[in-house]
């Protein structure tokens, strides 16, 4: 799960739109996906931060062309019905009744991971990908054996179960993932070896982690 930068805003009328709520200290109501103007611009923006993956288990959501910057036109995502997998994740889902559309509480994730593994159960800091003191090198590594992420054992035991705990939440070692990830890595760790020609769009941190090993 990689460090994730969302200063970087092309919905820039989200942005004016949010920042009037904040500014008025008006309540955001209730969050309701359908009756947002500004829901496409949202989930494409994330997208456009996360490289087309999902924030948390990296894997592919979309294609390249449609997070690229010139689909923004005045602040706003031209292209209204995207082909894209996914769900608007809240990480922490108590914000959905006041402040329903902060951008900090955003992620972009697998559908499986938002409804089956994550929901609304309570999270942690420590791994929230967007933060100033997440690193993965420093909380995480991978077995490669396996191809799970577990905490990284430098960790001091509070730390350690902590992460272990997110890992879960955050659905990283989801079953069906494990197995994407495994035999996706596997493809591109031979072409390495061939010296063949190969590029990684899904899977990266996983990836780096695992070509140094």
């Amino acid at each position: 799960m990689r460090k994730l930068n969302k200063s970087k805003i092309l919905s820039s009328k989200y942005k004016e739109w949010l920042d009037n709520l904040d500014q008025s200290h008006e309540n955001h109501g209730t969050y309701n996906s359908t009756n947002n103007v500004h829901y496409i611009d949202v989930v494409m923006n994330l997208l456009h931060v996360q490289r087309g993956l999902c924030a948390f288990t990296e894997v592919k959501l979309c294609s390249q062309q449609l997070i690229d910057e010139k689909n923004w036109v005045d602040g706003k995502y031209i292209n209204r019905k995207p082909e894209i997998l996914g769900q608007l994740d809240h990480w922490n889902p108590d914000l959905k009744k006041e402040k329903s559309w902060n951008w900090d509480n955003f992620f972009y994730i697998s559908s499986d991971i938002n409804i089956r593994v994550k929901s609304k159960k309570v999270v942690d800091e420590i791994l929230k990908p967007d933060t100033e003191n997440y690193d993965p090198i420093k909380f995480l590594e991978y077995d490669a054996k396996s191809h799970i992420f577990i905490p990284n054992s430098n960790l001091d035991k509070i730390k350690y179960e902590r992460v272990k705990k997110m890992i879960l939440i955050l659905g990283i070692n989801y079953d069906p993932i494990i197995d994407l990830r495994k035999e996706y890595l596997e493809d591109k760790l031979a072409c390495k070896r061939f010296g063949l020609d190969y590029e990684i769009n899904q899977f990266v941190t996983a990836y780096s982690m695992i070509s140094k090993v």
